[in-house]
Order: structure tokens, then sequence, then C-alpha cells
């Protein structure tokens, strides 16, 4: 992976202590990167169907995106990405606290790149930061669960 390039991540998640240790998480993987950050679903349906690709909007590099949001649910969002020409083929990572199988069985349908389920140890929260890196640094292009 090309260490210098600073990568573009759009972050969609309500929690801010789980914001804090993903940038934590990526910081001690050794990724250079800038988070944008929405913490509400209703924001975020917002920002993904008036994205446009211009000079002043670079697309994102990596979408990481929780399903339980506030307003508006994380599949109603995946589901907007999806059907933006601007941000279709956006990589998804789907970051959650959910264990629903039914919810990962629709997100999967929808192209993500990982489904990670949110550890409670920070010591495995702090390792989704490779995952990520992993990611980012593929040259074949945005990895199946």
């Amino acid at each position: 992976m090309n260490t210098s390039k600073i990568f573009d991540l759009l972050v969609v998640e309500d929690n801010p202590a789980d914001v804090y240790l993903l940038r934590h998480a990526l910081q001690k993987a050794g990724v250079n990167f800038e988070l944008t950050v929405i913490e509400d679903g209703a924001e975020a349906l917002e920002f993904v169907r008036d994205y446009k690709k211009s000079g002043e909007n670079q697309q994102p590099d990596l979408a990481i995106l929780d399903l339980n949001l506030p307003s508006q649910g994380g599949i109603e969002i995946l589901t907007a990405i999806r059907k933006n020409h601007d941000l279709a083929d956006v990589p998804v990572v789907i970051l959650t606290s959910s264990f629903a199988p039914l919810e990962r069985a629709q997100v999967e349908k929808l192209h993500i790149s990982r489904f990670i389920t949110k550890p409670a140890d920070l010591a495995d929260f702090l390792q989704i930061g490779n995952v990520l890196k992993e990611l980012l640094g593929s040259e074949t292009g945005p990895l199946t669960v």
C-alpha cells in the first residue's frame, strides 16, 4: 500500500466512542486518513442522495456504516449509496453491534466489502484498523465476506 496516500473515509456512526476507537485503530494500523463523520441516519441519507462528484467533492475511498442509527437505518443508507451513480462503486464496510442474520443477508445482497460485528474487547476492536488497511490496499478490489 502506498503509505503517503491520504484515504478519504466516510463514517456513518452515531456513537462517538466507536468513532474514537475507529480513529485509534486506523492510526495504530498506520493508515493515513481523513474522516467525514455523519452521526445521524437522516443526515447520512441526505448526504448520499445529494452527493455528486466534483472538484469539491472527492469520492470516499471507503465508507464505514453502522446499521443501527437514529432517524434512518443503515440498510436504507446502503441502498441509497448503491443507487447513487457517483457513489455506487465505493466499497462499504458494515461495522455494527447487530447480530441479526436477516440484516446481514440484506446488506450482503447490496455488495458490501466486509461485515464486522463490533467487538466488546478493546484489543479486538483495534484489529479493525488492520482489516480496513487491507481493504484500502487491495489491488484486486474489495474483499468479500
